[in-house]
């Protein structure tokens, strides 16, 4: 009996120094939580497990189920930074984990040298994988298991595990928008995050010398409490704005400043306006574009310039200045000689051209930013300035139409003198200049001209109109004698 008890005493000995070796063992891996202040069951989490012989880096890390991506980069700052990027995988449901290597506050490689295997265990509850299920009463959460293999030293960057080890080694953590990414690739497109912090880990509690292993939780109701690090600093929320920036001011250039400036001209014929619409178009494309190349160097899928948006946008802006050469060019020889030039044709049709263009390269730019659902807005938006434009032109025309036939009309005749054919009145070819008399062709008796109609016969009216001002001239033969003598008479010769 006494046996038996001590056999019983030695087994219950041995099962708890295997439970404190496991303790042990999952007491030595660092835990970084962060909670969001608005919801307290939405949580990041990144425990890390570092074996010393091996330089293998053990690694959970979780986030909720709505951002694209998260991840987890060594280093105070992207630069140099070595990264663990996860997202869902081709069937929405798995998990890529995709190493990575950020060489500035771009959009990070992908970083072939380090190897990353997913772990899968019945201690692991749903790890690896996106859900939507609930547990616990919290949403559904993205969680990746894994261990990455020569992920202690990158070339520009190292993580250390050897002696003297860092109690405060900084890390950044970040996860990306709501929209899906949805890929086994891992090298796939991201976008810019949403969500940035840093922290630190002590690496004393992270590294061991062997047996390293994922970290499993090690608060209660299998969660994750934080150990061995920090608690996140220089938090913020983190959005793009110079994209959607870029594409507002395309829109409304090409769908709106443009065609205004074209009606300016045709409608209005007001040069000076139409070119003034047409130089504040051109500001704000420039404008545009700069801000687009500045974010296409962010991301790798534009950062070669290669996309049909880019060339198109590209040949447009080129485009412009020639447009506006042109312009410049024929304005300038239509003021010397008064006629247009072909550079004048070529202005004209090019306009129109290029304007087509810009409108066509927006819904491309949609679609090349990951954004296809704008095109039905920009596309209804685009009809409605259209119709606008339309009948703008063609109420134009029909009041251009009836005020060039009122200019070119002749003048109606005046009610209280009554024109040829009306019996009374005088008219022109029957008026004699003088006093009453007769006609001697006819022998009419002939009234004489009024007094608008009276002009003196040795002289024709002036263009211009006579004043009491105007100097009358004599007949030449009134001034008598002078240096050519009076009419008829020889000049005397010369003694």
């Amino acid at each position: 009996m006494q046996f038996v008890v001590i056999l019983l005493s030695l087994l219950s000995l041995s099962f708890t120094i295997k439970a404190d070796d496991s303790s042990s063992s999952n007491s030595t891996s660092s835990v970084f939580v962060y909670t969001d202040t608005q919801s307290d069951h939405e949580q990041f989490v990144f425990a890390l497990n570092v074996e010393q012989d091996t330089g293998d880096l053990y690694l959970h890390m979780s986030c909720p189920a709505g951002n694209s991506w998260m991840g987890v980069g060594i280093g105070d700052q992207m630069t140099n930074a070595l990264m663990f990027v996860a997202y869902a995988s081709g069937n929405g449901s798995g998990v890529t984990l995709s190493p990575r290597l950020a060489t500035g506050h771009s959009e990070p490689s992908y970083y072939d040298k380090v190897h990353c295997d997913l772990v899968y265990a019945d201690e692991y509850f749903g790890g690896n994988a996106v859900t939507d299920s609930r547990r616990h009463g919290l949403g559904g959460a993205m969680t990746v298991n894994a261990v990455c293999h020569n992920a202690t030293d990158w070339g520009v960057g190292r993580l250390p595990i050897a002696a003297n080890l860092p109690t405060d080694q900084p890390f950044i953590f970040a996860v990306g928008p709501g929209e899906p990414l949805d890929s086994d690739s891992p090298s796939a497109n991201m976008r810019r995050h949403n969500f940035v912090g840093h922290f630190t880990m002590d690496m004393n509690q992270a590294v061991v010398k062997e047996n390293a292993q994922v970290p499993l939780p090690n608060g209660t109701n299998d969660s994750y409490v934080l150990s061995g690090a920090s608690a996140a600093t220089s938090t913020k929320q983190d959005n793009d704005p110079a994209s959607g920036i870029h594409a507002f001011i395309m829109c409304v250039t090409f769908v709106i400043i443009f065609p205004a400036g074209a009606l300016a001209l045709r409608m209005l014929n007001r040069v000076k306006l139409h070119a003034i619409m047409q130089s504040v178009g051109l500001v704000l494309v420039c404008m545009a574009t700069a801000g687009g190349i500045k974010v296409a160097t962010l991301y790798n899928k534009s950062k070669h310039f290669a996309s049909a948006h880019q060339i198109i946008g590209i040949l447009v802006l080129l485009a412009l200045f020639a447009q506006l050469g042109l312009g410049i060019l024929n304005h300038r020889s239509f003021k010397q000689t008064g006629k247009g030039t072909i550079l004048g044709k070529i202005h004209r049709y090019l306009g129109p051209a290029i304007i087509l263009l810009g409108i066509v390269n927006a819904p491309l730019g949609f679609v090349f930013a990951g954004n296809p659902h704008l095109c039905l807005p920009y596309l209804v938006v685009l009809v409605m300035f259209i119709i606008v434009y339309c009948v703008v032109r063609f109420a134009s025309k029909i009041c251009c139409g009836a005020r060039l036939n009122k200019m070119t009309a002749p003048p109606e005749p005046d009610q209280d003198m009554p024109g040829p054919g009306a019996g009374q009145g005088y008219q022109y070819p029957h008026f004699q200049f003088g006093s009453e008399g007769t006609d001697t062709a006819s022998g009419a008796h002939m009234q004489p001209a009024p007094a608008y109609a009276r002009q003196p016969y040795d002289r024709q009216p002036s263009d211009y109109g006579q004043s009491k001002h105007d100097v009358q001239l004599r007949p030449y033969e009134s001034y008598g004698s002078g240096m050519l003598g009076t009419v008829g008479q020889q000049p005397r010769p010369m003694v």
